[in-house]
Parts: C-alpha cells; structure tokens; sequence
C-alpha cells in the first residue's frame, strides 16, 4: 500500500484510478470512505429536528438540564456513566478478537465518562433558542465532507 498525498489522491480519482488499496495520511482509504459515510448518516439524522420540532426539543432540553442539575445529581449522571460502561463493554465484547485488552479496558472507562457528560451537554444545547438553526448550518458541512471523502475513496 502506498501512501499517497491528499491531491494525489485526486489526481488518482480524476484519472480513475481506483484509490482503494493506498493509505492517505496513515489510513486507508477504505476507512476514509467509511468515515464520509457516517459523516453523510449524522448529517442526515438532523432531519429529525425538522420532524420532532425545534420547540419540542427545547422543552426536551429544559427537562434534561433540570434532571442533571436536580439533587442528588449523581443519580442521573451515575445512570449515564452506566449506561456509557454498558455500550463500551458491548464495544469490548465485540471487538475481542482484536486483542489488545489493555486499550479496550480504557475504552469502557472512557466511554462511560463520555456519555455522561454527552448527556449534559446535549441538554443545554437543546434549550439554545438557534440550536435547529446552528445543526442545519453543521449538518450542510457534514453532508458536504462525507460526500467528499465517500467520493474519493470510491
């Protein structure tokens, strides 16, 4: 596998040339082109916001951060942590013909830790009054990067 520059790896497509099978950057390709295909899956999902309602989802939001700023706080930020530990393990589960146990084991910590704070997060993005404004503008971008990148990689 070659490892090709950014626009060698244009040159590459405009010529039509396969560019799977070469690294771009250290990666290959073919993650290249999976990482434009769930950037073009995100993108896609802010369409529940025109579905669900930029109301709604600030009423949601308003309900999240009064949940995570309720007393005791540790009981909902405890449940994230829990529920971020139970996916990691899953991920672990899953990816245990990989080896490598040590990185898998900071995965699951990591992942429950993230998912709490992901939770808080989420809830004061929702009760911002341009959220469904600022996650179309982001979802325009995303669409346009993955496309780009599941294009290359084709």
């Amino acid at each position: 596998m070659a490892d090709i520059s950014y626009l060698e790896a244009w040159q590459m497509w405009l010529q039509g040339k396969p560019t799977i099978g070469n690294d771009m950057l250290g990666v290959p390709m073919l993650w290249w082109g999976r990482a434009g295909k769930i950037l073009t899956f995100v993108a896609g999902a802010v369409v529940l916001i025109d579905l669900v309602g930029p109301e709604k989802l600030s009423r949601y939001g308003d309900r999240l951060v009064r949940l995570m700023t309720a007393q005791p706080v540790l009981r909902p930020v405890g449940a994230g942590f829990a529920a971020g530990t139970i996916a990691s393990l899953l991920i672990i589960g899953v990816t245990e013909p990989m080896g490598n146990s040590q990185a898998r084991a900071w995965l699951a910590v990591a992942g429950g830790g993230t998912a709490a704070f992901l939770v808080f997060i989420i809830g004061f993005a929702l009760q911002h009054p341009n959220f469904a404004s600022v996650a179309r503008w982001v979802s325009v971008g995303l669409l346009l990067i993955g496309f780009h990148f599941d294009l290359l990689a084709s």
